[in-house]
């Protein structure tokens, strides 16, 4: 997603710069650019899918991507894998 495409606005609370997009076509609706933590970023959770449907198990994904267990399981239960 090029940024220039999307707008900047500010979250008052955390202090994180939200990016709100103005493409139609864009799947997300607003993104973060800088996560605090790993487990919110959109590969780690396209990859916790990938593995799981590979045969990892639910420990095993969480030590490889150094999340916890219940990110894994709350991810899988949004996706119902």
């Amino acid at each position: 997603m090029p940024i220039n495409r999307c707008s900047e606005e500010w979250e008052i609370d955390t202090r994180k710069q939200r990016y709100r997009c103005r493409n139609q076509e864009c799947p997300r609706s607003s993104f973060i650019r800088d996560y605090t933590h790993h487990a919110y970023k959109p590969e780690v959770k396209e990859k916790i899918s990938e593995m799981v449907i590979n045969g990892s198990g639910i420990r095993d994904t969480a030590r490889v991507l150094s999340i916890s267990t219940h990110t894994v399981m709350k991810e899988l239960k949004k996706k119902n894998l």
